[in-house]
C-alpha cells in the first residue's frame, strides 16, 4: 500500500469525532467546577465534584466526553467522594485533533500528578487501556471499575480494519505506522499483559451484546488481575451502560463500601433514550 495512503489511514484512525454531552445528563455537568490544565502541551478541561477524602478519577472512551460519565460521577460525590472527570485530549472541550490511547494515557497521569493521589479510577471503553498503560507507568490504585473495556489492542486493530474496510495486510501497515508514531509496540502494551503486575481490586463491566469490545477480552484481563471480577449484563449497549442504576450502585459500592456494592447509593435518573453512540471501533488506537 502506499505511503501517503498508509498515512492518511493512520491519520483517520486516530482523529476523534468529537461528540456532545448527552442531554438528559448537562445539568449534572453543568453543577461541576471547571479547571484547565496544560497536558503534553495542550489545554485540557477538568470537571470537578464533591469534597471528600476518598478521590476518584473517571476517564471516558474515545469519542466519548466527561458528559458520559457524570451519572457516575454525581452519585459517587453523593457518597463522599471527590471526583474528577476530564474531556481527554481531542475530546469534549479540550484542545487537539488527533489522540490515542498515550494521549489518554498521559492525562491520566498528568490528572494523578494535579489532583491526586487517586484511590480508584471508573474507566469507559479505550480510558480502560489507558488507566492500565498509565498504571504500568506509575499510577498506583487501590481498585478500578472498567466498563465496557478495550481489553486487546489485537482485538481493536481487527476491528478497525473492519471498520475501514481495508485487508488485514493494509491495516498491518497501518498499525505499524501507527507504533513508529507514537513510539511504542501494541504488543508491549497489551493490558492483559500489563495486568500481571498489579496488587489493586479490580471490577469489569461488560455487556454480553458490546459490538465494540468482545467479552472473551475482558475475560482475559480478569483472569491475568490477581483480584479481579466480572460483571456481566445484557442489553445496555456500550455507553448507555454508564447511566443504567444496577451498574451505577454495583460501582459506587465497590468503590465507597467494602467492595460488595450492598450500600446505599443516591442515583440520579439518567434518560435512556439518549443515543449510544460513543464507540471505540472505528480505528486502532
Amino acid at each position: 500500500m502506499d505511503t501517503d495512503i498508509t498515512e492518511k489511514l493512520r491519520r483517520l484512525a486516530f482523529t476523534p469525532m468529537r461528540t456532545q454531552p448527552p442531554n438528559a445528563t448537562r445539568p449534572i455537568l453543568e453543577q461541576a467546577a471547571k479547571e484547565v490544565e496544560v497536558v503534553d502541551g495542550g489545554k485540557v478541561v477538568h470537571y470537578l465534584w464533591g469534597e471528600g477524602e476518598r478521590r476518584i478519577l473517571l476517564v471516558h472512551g474515545w469519542a466519548g466526553n466527561a458528559g458520559h460519565l457524570t451519572v457516575l460521577a454525581d452519585a459517587l460525590a453523593r457518597a463522599g467522594c471527590a471526583v474528577v472527570v476530564a474531556d481527554l485530549p481531542g475530546h469534549g472541550e479540550s484542545e487537539g485533533g488527533e489522540s490515542s490511547v498515550i494521549h489518554f494515557a498521559k492525562a491520566v497521569q498528568a490528572a494523578h500528578e494535579r489532583f491526586g493521589p487517586f484511590h480508584a479510577v471508573v474507566a469507559h471503553s479505550l480510558g480502560a487501556a489507558a488507566t492500565t498503560y498509565a498504571m504500568s507507568r506509575g499510577v498506583t490504585l487501590e481498585r478500578a471499575v472498567f466498563v465496557n473495556p478495550i481489553s486487546s489492542y489485537t482485538s481493536l486493530w481487527r476491528r478497525s480494519g473492519e471498520v475501514m474496510q481495508v485487508s488485514p495486510e493494509a491495516i498491518g501497515l497501518v498499525r505499524a505506522r501507527a507504533e513508529e508514531w507514537l513510539g511504542i509496540s501494541f504488543d508491549a502494551i497489551e493490558p492483559a499483559l500489563a495486568a500481571r503486575e498489579f496488587t489493586g481490586r479490580l471490577l469489569v463491566v461488560h455487556d454480553e451484546n458490546d459490538p465494540e469490545s468482545p467479552i472473551a477480552d475482558s475475560e482475559a484481563l480478569v483472569a491475568a488481575w490477581g483480584q479481579a471480577e466480572l460483571m456481566r449484563v445484557r442489553d445496555l449497549g456500550h455507553t448507555k451502560v454508564l447511566r443504567d442504576e444496577a451498574v451505577v450502585r454495583r460501582a459506587v459500592g465497590f468503590l465507597t463500601v467494602d467492595g460488595s456494592g450492598d450500600g446505599a447509593v443516591d442515583v440520579p435518573a439518567g434518560d435512556g433514550a439518549d443515543s449510544d453512540a460513543a464507540g471505540d471501533g472505528a480505528a486502532g488506537r
